[in-house]
């Protein structure tokens, strides 16, 4: 890490993260360290840059500028760019192609049950997935996406030394584990504060060349995420719900304002230029344990098996041998006829 990193650190500790304190120092003298100079030498108390530094290696963190390889080109491009990145885990590893995938903290099963589906649909084709780590849809993605073995990033509004919601922090080590990353514009020590969910949300939608929608209420952080999308040229996709249930109404009136209705991750495939079907971007991606154990059954059987005869002959649960049997799908290992499920 170079004297300009730690130095652009320091000052924003000092300022807290705040973008627009961070801007007018910026200007004042047009590169971080002689920012801080200059700052320091009028007597301003400031933290000290190789300390600070020393505490964001022990932590595991990095710390990336927008001149620096690793900075992800995509958000070079936005409006409002993040001035630095904080990452844990493996920021340069995001795939050419990525989708955000945001909706409620408060979703129904079938609604994070979908937020699954198609993060691990879209994961198996190679797509990389992009969220908040928040509660709900959210999380939903991010298992999803881990379940078909692809590279997924959680945007905290918050510094990286804690992980919120609490309750995630297993999930954020899934994503490390996994060759993920989670990632901040925010310097350690910084609280999760509302205006930070809401800023967060453009990196969100920067990293993506698309972002799906999966319930959002009237008043949902998703919204500010698709009106982000939208100014940064990014596609918005919204899976619609019943015109009744609140956790629809902001769905259902971004449909009705212009975003593409989807029904499937083929959809969404189409619409970015990448192709319909199994084969799109699809990857020879590694099987689990329970995934060999499915396959073994099936080459073993001398007929298709449902997927109750599946979770028979397993000992497997049979949410397991559903997403299981869906990732096989996707992956052309197995097919799915009128009579169960065949190698």
């Amino acid at each position: 890490m170079s004297r300009e990193h730690s130095c652009f650190n320091s000052l924003a500790l000092f300022s807290r993260g705040n973008y627009e304190k961070l801007k007018k120092l910026k200007s004042s003298s047009g590169t971080w360290e002689k920012t801080w100079e200059a700052l320091s030498a009028a007597g301003t108390k400031l933290p000290d840059p190789e300390s600070e530094r020393r505490k964001l290696g022990d932590s595991n963190i990095q710390l990336f500028l927008p001149e620096d390889p690793e900075y992800p080109p995509a958000l070079r491009e936005i409006p409002w760019p993040p001035f630095g990145i904080y990452s844990k885990g493996n920021i340069g590893g995001i795939p050419e192609h990525a989708v955000a995938i945001v909706g409620t903290r408060k979703a129904t099963i079938e609604g994070k049950s979908t937020a699954s589906r198609f993060a691990r649909e879209l994961a198996a084709r190679g797509i990389g997935i992009i969220s908040g780590l928040a509660l709900g849809i959210d999380g939903a993605a991010h298992e999803g996406c881990l379940e078909s073995r692809g590279w997924t990033a959680g945007v905290l509004g918050n510094g990286l030394d804690s992980i919120y919601p609490r309750t995630h922090e297993r999930l954020s080590k899934k994503i490390l584990e996994a060759g993920g990353s989670v990632i901040s514009e925010y310097p350690p020590g910084s609280e999760s504060l509302p205006h930070r969910f809401l800023e967060r949300n453009r990196i969100i939608s920067g990293l993506s060349r698309g972002v799906l929608i999966i319930e959002a209420p009237l008043e949902s952080g998703s919204l500010v995420t698709g009106r982000f999308a939208l100014e940064q040229n990014r596609e918005v996709f919204v899976i619609p719900g019943p015109i009744s249930h609140p956790n629809f109404r902001g769905s259902n009136q971004l449909i009705r304002n212009g975003a593409q209705l989807v029904a499937s991750p083929e959809d969404i495939l189409e619409s970015l230029g990448l192709g319909r079907g199994p084969e799109t971007l699809r990857r020879d991606l590694p099987l689990s344990e329970e995934a060999r154990v499915i396959l073994e059954t099936l080459e073993r059987s001398a007929q298709p098996l449902s997927v109750d005869k599946i979770v028979e002959a397993t000992n497997l649960r049979a949410h397991i041998v559903n997403q299981t049997l869906s990732f096989l799908v996707i992956q052309n290992k197995i097919r799915e006829t009128n009579e169960g499920y065949a190698p």
